[in-house]
């Protein structure tokens, strides 16, 4: 067995134990001591209330959302007009954070209406449009007060406390926790499901990156667009709604064109998607192999190279491959890769298979359970003679039976004869060399556990 062969062989037995949630790793505002805060300080000043944050963009939400856990309020989230007014009749939240933007209508149409009903609920407009004076005056001067994108979070701290010293002052003199909209059983999501049920941990993959990448909802919705025009395959375009579907998890299994868009347009791997979908595909595959199955058969290309990893040697600058000497002096380290992304350099000619329970004819020495690396180039029958069957070539091959490994020779006739290993306890079988394939010659084999 030559070295490629047998790194080939060891990428179809070995079994990938790293995980992708060390990949991409996002960071937090958890500075406990800016503007000379504590996180114990700022639950005992804000503890039980909440916040509503309403925006189209689900990025924007979610990260203003942990920002304001991070400082003690309980959140909720909304991304229309309709959708806001609902949470703030059931929830009566203490303050609201408000896009001016919205997919049905205008901020404005939200902050007059709570206005109108609760006076003394606190509302900082949140915008990046450039329209910050028409706004305010637009709602006749009712709005707390208004930051821009990108949000000073300091800025944004400052005012909420400010702001909400009156409520917490009434707390503290015993007011009713319904009056600022406090909820002591828990945070409450729309619809009064727990926020923390918002979004799937596919969501908060994509979340991660799109903050990591600075891409909002429409960047994704439009590149897409542009990558389903590109391959042709309209189903990779992903919509405003379906990417938020996605994200909250009402979609729970993506078609796989849309999970290919997002991998693309948000640089993630398929093993980190995959994870995040619930699937482990190294551990599907070990199980594969470990589940007997009667008859002989061919493991996909896919299965066995998808996720597995082969180290690849980094030579040293001053290394020499004109002189002879150890590889280790050499490397200066190795390095773990996919073997998906040396797809190019796998040798195509090769294929994986497993030898059924049934299949017998060629133990002891290739018994059932068996791994296979087969050589699908190496197809040729050559004389046996006064040759041990430990050096006889052994086949892959299609009969009228099914698929089997076995030894062969040619016959007169045109005919060829499956030879079984002598104690494997079958007898010689002929057929026409028409009824028989011979897909290739086994050049690697690993024995069953």
């Amino acid at each position: 067995m030559n070295a490629a062969s047998l790194a080939a062989l060891s990428s179809f037995a070995y079994e990938d134990k790293n995980t992708a949630g060390d990949r991409l790793v996002t960071s937090g505002h958890k500075d406990d001591d800016r503007e000379g805060a504590s996180t114990t300080s700022r639950a005992s000043r804000s503890a039980l209330l909440k916040v509503l944050v309403v925006d189209d963009d689900p990025l924007t939400r979610s990260m203003l959302s942990e920002v304001l856990q991070e400082w003690g309020y309980l959140t909720l989230e909304a991304e229309t007009v309709t959708e806001a007014l609902d949470l703030f009749r059931k929830e009566r939240p203490a303050a609201i954070l408000l896009d001016l933007m919205l997919p049905d209508g205008s901020g404005i149409t939200v902050l007059n209406k709570v206005k109108r009903i609760s006076p003394e609920t606190i509302v900082i407009v949140v915008t990046g449009h450039g329209t910050l004076d028409s706004a305010f005056h637009a709602g006749e001067g009712r709005a707390s007060g208004f930051v821009t994108k990108p949000i000073d979070q300091p800025q944004l701290e400052r005012m909420l406390q400010t702001a909400l010293e009156p409520h917490m002052t009434s707390q503290r003199m015993g007011k009713t926790v319904q009056d600022f909209g406090q909820v002591p059983t828990g945070r409450q999501a729309r619809g009064g499901r727990p926020q923390g049920k918002t979004v799937s941990p596919l969501g908060k993959l994509i979340l991660q990156a799109m903050k990591l990448l600075g891409l909002g909802y429409k960047h994704i919705v439009s590149e897409s667009k542009r990558l389903a025009t590109l391959n042709g395959n309209p189903d990779m375009r992903i919509g405003k709604s379906t990417l938020g579907n996605i994200i909250s998890g009402r979609i729970r299994q993506p078609g796989t064109a849309k999970l290919d868009s997002l991998r693309i347009l948000l640089h993630l791997s398929r093993a980190e998607m995959d994870a995040a979908i619930g699937l482990q595909p190294e551990r599907r595959f070990a199980e594969q192999l470990e589940t007997s199955n009667v008859r002989t058969h061919e493991v996909a290309r896919d299965a066995v190279t998808r996720q597995r990893m082969v180290r690849v040697p980094i030579l040293r600058r001053e290394a020499s491959l004109k002189e002879s000497q150890f590889l280790d002096g050499l490397v200066e380290h190795w390095a773990g890769v996919e073997v998906e992304y040396l797809a190019p350099f796998y040798p195509p000619n090769l294929c994986y298979v497993v030898v059924g329970e049934a299949d017998s004819y060629s133990s002891p020495v290739a018994p059932a359970g068996s791994r296979l690396l087969v050589d699908t180039l190496l197809t040729e029958v050559r004389p046996a003679e006064n040759v041990s069957f430990h050096e006889r070539e052994l086949f892959f091959v299609l009969t009228p039976h099914g698929l089997t490994c076995s030894y062969l020779e040619n016959a007169p006739g045109g005919k060829i004869v499956l030879v079984p290993h002598p104690l494997s306890g079958h007898v010689r079988e002929q057929f026409k060399r028409s009824e028989v394939t011979i897909i290739g010659q086994v050049t690697g084999l690993l024995f069953p556990k």
